[in-house]
């Protein structure tokens, strides 16, 4: 298995069962109506510094760790989850509805793209850190090929 082909594919996968999820964003600086759409995914990094603060809500991909042998090939994957709002209970439970989305759809699923198997356990975490309008969710899975 190679990690980017895995992070592709999660990525398409995450973009197809968000789709339709309408979550709060930054409003344009020429605008005074706020803006709602569904996140979008990034593999690794988001493109540069200034998408910190524009970008959410946001699922980026992360590579943590893979292994090879003779038997099975592994990855770990974290999928972070940011959020917007400036209401910070709404925050969290845009955050964590769209952490239970994904784990949900990944334990429902099992398998993505034909060739890569979310392994249980799927670990999550809705991290308490005050980080002012932000809130992030994560996702730890293990994908087998």
């Amino acid at each position: 298995m190679t990690p980017l082909e895995l992070l592709e594919a999660l990525k398409g996968y995450c973009e197809e069962i968000t789709k339709d999820m309408r979550m709060l964003a930054r409003v344009p600086k020429n605008s005074t109506q706020a803006a709602e759409r569904a996140p979008e995914v990034f593999v690794g990094n988001l493109p540069d510094k200034e998408s910190e603060k524009k970008a959410a809500p946001y699922i980026l991909l992360k590579l943590l760790t893979g292994k090879d042998d003779n038997e099975e090939s592994i990855c770990r994957v974290r999928i972070i989850c940011v959020t917007f709002s400036k209401d910070k209970q709404e925050n969290y439970i845009q955050c964590l509805n769209l952490v239970t989305r994904i784990r949900t759809k990944l334990l429902e699923d099992v398998v993505i793209d034909n060739h890569f198997s979310c392994q249980k356990p799927v670990e999550f975490i809705i991290y308490d850190d005050d980080l002012e309008v932000y809130q992030i969710g994560e996702i730890m899975t293990i994908w087998e090929r």
